[in-house]
């Protein structure tokens, strides 16, 4: 996981397990409450997570996370504020938590730390997706060539959800999709 973000030495790798925590979390456990300060980040070793909002009382998926990502919640982790949205698991999962205190500890030790950064650009799909005025078909299209497991891990209303869309127009784009 450390190595995918950029060159680390075997101290290095040492110093970074040293310094997270392995947690076994069972399906719907709650990683980050509504209000809570988002104090970590995690990530998935096996399972799946998601993000809820709500939204004039009704809860909005704003991310979809599966294994080999990261999750958090950029807002409140990055400004130490209370969080607008609940990180949940979908499913079963074992995730690696790295308290942004023991981030803030291994970047003071070695500049080389300062690579996980990239895990913050994670955000870029997200963003691509809410952002642009892609239309139903453009959403599914990206996700399917950015992020194809997803859609064979999450039920169709949660990626309706992810998407902005109802549920029903999610199936008739998936209904017009050439593989």
């Amino acid at each position: 996981m450390l190595r995918s973000l950029g060159v680390f030495s075997d101290f290095e790798v040492q110093l970074f397990n040293q310094n997270t925590e392995t947690k076994i979390v069972e399906k719907n456990e709650i990683l980050l409450s509504e209000g809570e300060i988002s104090k970590s980040i995690f990530f998935i070793k096996t399972g799946a997570l998601f993000q809820i909002q709500k939204i004039d009382d009704e809860e909005k998926i704003i991310d979809l996370n599966i294994q080999d990502e990261w999750v958090f919640n950029f807002d409140s982790l990055t400004n130490q504020i209370p969080s607008s949205t609940i990180i949940k698991a979908f499913a079963k999962s074992e995730v690696v938590e790295l308290k942004l205190e023991s981030l803030h500890k291994l970047i003071s030790i070695s500049h080389n730390f300062l690579q996980l950064n990239k895990i913050f650009n994670s955000l870029s799909t997200k963003i691509h997706i809410y952002d642009s005025n892609l239309n139903p078909t453009e959403k599914y299209n990206y996700l399917l060539k950015n992020r194809p497991q997803i859609i064979k891990i999450f039920p169709l209303n949660m990626i309706a959800s992810y998407l902005k869309m109802r549920q029903e127009t999610l199936s008739r784009v998936r209904a017009n999709v050439i593989f």
